[in-house]
């Protein structure tokens, strides 16, 4: 064992440090109360309450809205902000922003979680909430620090749905020639978002001869990308602008029968329809899913179809991908190692 020159044998003595020692403060060594642990913590008053509850929600809200807006994001989007900002209005108890604390907010989640609400719906929640305390903290108005800690409610993993070859076909075979067919076979050849698919206009649709895009002028986060389109659907838009697609005065590709544009409202009926027609589930991230699968089954590339489906990260391409129990067990006996 080794001393330092302060702690060896006789030094206090060759230094004439003798006697008792200098007593430490006894708060260094006071040992907290069972009792003291299970108290409560007494709720302490926001720094800056006086003058953060100046401020009411919901004008915060309208400015907050406004500069979303001005941000680019679609009109879908802002909808979805509009509208869980209106729910926790209705059912949230702040009124304020010195009232909107983390405390709040974290009752505000367990409230809507005994509800019984899906993991994403609670998710979306905090999402909406959490996007607000840090919006109006960057404009400097006076946020609950403990607010802006709040963490995540766990999201529980689901396995990714696509469609099968024989679900495919039944769905070709209900759509009925027109815009209903066209949309079912872009979703399926492209794995575009069907908000993007209702924005695309004639001029979108690029072909230079040996190959054909679809432009995406502005897509999820106002992002510009071109995706190549099969010889197949290639084909079958050609056959649709030249021959089914009526004659109208709006630039969008698809139309109803009245020259109408395909709203997501008129593409989500379609999808409810085939629901309840063929008996599956049919909705339009599923077409996303079995495009961005089968890309991959058939030996594509991992970076092009992550320009193809607009994702930033690789993250998001893995979650699109559905990999079934064939999917897992091919070439793995040649490969495991027992």
């Amino acid at each position: 064992m080794r001393f330092s020159k302060t702690d060896a044998p006789g030094f206090a003595a060759r230094r004439g440090l003798t006697g008792r020692p200098r007593a430490l403060p006894e708060r260094l060594f006071r040992v907290p109360s069972a009792a003291a642990d299970l108290d409560e913590p007494v709720p302490q008053p926001h720094p800056e309450a006086e003058l953060a509850g100046r401020y009411r929600l919901e004008p915060l809200v309208r400015e907050w809205l406004l500069e979303i807006q001005v941000r680019g994001c679609s009109q879908r989007t802002i909808a979805w902000y509009a509208h869980k900002m209106d729910w926790y209005g209705r059912f949230g108890s702040a009124k304020t922003l010195a009232e909107l604390t983390g405390f709040e907010f974290k009752r505000y989640l367990a409230q809507e979680q005994s509800r019984g609400i899906s993991d994403n719906s609670l998710h979306g929640h905090f999402q909406v909430l959490k996007a607000f305390g840090n919006w109006a903290c960057r404009e400097g108005y006076p946020v609950d620090a403990a607010m802006l800690r709040v963490r995540a409610p766990k999201v529980a993993q689901k396995e990714m749905e696509s469609f099968t070859p024989q679900q495919i076909e039944a769905v070709l075979q209900e759509t009925s020639t027109g815009w209903t067919r066209m949309a079912a076979e872009i979703l399926l050849g492209t794995g575009m978002r069907v908000g993007e698919l209702c924005a695309l206009t004639l001029e979108d649709v690029e072909d230079d001869g040996d190959a054909a895009f679809l432009k995406i002028k502005r897509g999820k986060g106002a992002k510009f990308r071109r995706v190549p389109v099969s010889r197949q659907l290639r084909r079958e838009l050609v056959r649709y602008v030249n021959r089914l697609r009526p004659e109208c005065q709006s630039d969008r590709l698809l139309v109803l029968s009245d020259g109408t544009p395909v709203t997501v409202g008129c593409v989500s009926n379609l999808f409810g329809r085939l629901h309840r027609r063929l008996g599956f589930r049919v909705y339009a991230h599923k077409f996303r899913h079995t495009f961005a699968t089968e890309y991959l089954r058939r030996g594509g590339e991992i970076e092009r179809l992550r320009r193809i489906l607009g994702h930033t990260t690789y993250v998001m391409v893995i979650r699109s991908i559905h990999l079934d129990k064939g999917d897992l067990y091919r070439d793995f006996e040649s490969c495991a190692p027992f």
